[in-house]
Formats: C-alpha cells, structure tokens, sequence
C-alpha cells in the first residue's frame, strides 16, 4: 500500500511511502547498509539481510516502505508492532528510520514520519514508540512531533548471537 500526502501545489515536492517487496530488496539493503555505517551500527551478514528478505515478503510483525520523493527513493522506514495492555492493544516501534543525506534538512523526515502515523493509525495502533541514539541530531524533529523521552530505559538481550 502507498501511503501519500495530499497533492502539494504546483511547486511543492510530493513525498509517499511505498511499502516494500521483492523488487525493492536490493535498494532496501543499499539503504540499510548506508544507514548503519552513518549511524555507527554493525551490518551483520548472518542477521540483516535475512530480516530485510522477511520484510519484504510479508512478515506480519512488521511493514517496511521506501520513502520517495516526487517517485525518486530517498529512504526507508521500518515500522515492528506488539501488544501492549499498558497501552490497551497494539503499539508500534519506529525501528529504522533513514534519509539520503542530499535531501535532509527540508521538512521531509517531519512529513515522512506523519505518514508513517497516518500508516499506525489505519493498521489501529494505539501508541508509537521510536529508538533514537542519543548523540543523534533528529532528536529534535522527533520532539517537534510529539514525542516524548519517559523517565523509562530500553534494555535488551539478544537470544541468539
């Protein structure tokens, strides 16, 4: 499903989510392997590229969509759900999240990530969770959209390695 915003005027860039399949692995991997080198993440070959194939393939624990701009890729976004009773039903994570770097700065990841909301809110999610580096520099968008940084922690253990 593409998830789009409502035509812009004449002058205005168009920017869409396309959720991900099989064509789109490669591109979708090229952007991953981008995102973890910029961002400091390891890109493990016996874990991520397994989990992008999944992805595109229809793993119901998640959707994944390119982010096009005027229909030219420029990134990507991941978006994993679970239940919640705290949160009264299905809650979601923005897991990955990633812009080309040419097109930063210009309001896209605040548009992109109100269609990724748009996304939750049609497949009922009742809250969103996003994971964020604390050194890294779009803290502040996701403040700007509401989000909030609880008197919580993430902690996590790998089963297997």
């Amino acid at each position: 499903m593409t998830q789009r915003e409502p035509e812009p005027s004449s002058d205005a860039e168009r920017l869409e989510l396309a959720e991900v399949g099989a064509a789109d692995l490669p591109l979708l991997e090229r952007f991953v392997r981008a995102y973890y080198l910029e961002d400091g993440h390891t890109f493990r070959e016996d874990r991520q590229p397994a989990a992008l194939a999944a992805l595109v393939a229809g793993e119901p624990c998640g959707r994944g969509w390119l982010i096009r701009l005027d229909v030219r890729p420029v990134g990507y976004v991941v978006l994993t759900w679970a239940f919640s009773v705290e949160a009264g039903g299905r809650e979601a994570c923005v897991d990955e999240f990633y812009l080309i770097p040419e097109v930063r700065n210009r309001g896209l990841g605040s548009r992109a990530l109100a269609l990724v909301e748009a996304e939750a809110r049609r497949l009922a999610v009742r809250r969103i969770f996003l994971e964020v580096e604390r050194h890294n520099r779009v803290i502040a968008l996701y403040r700007r959209a509401g989000y909030v940084d609880h008197d919580r922690f993430l902690m996590s253990k790998f089963l297997v390695d």
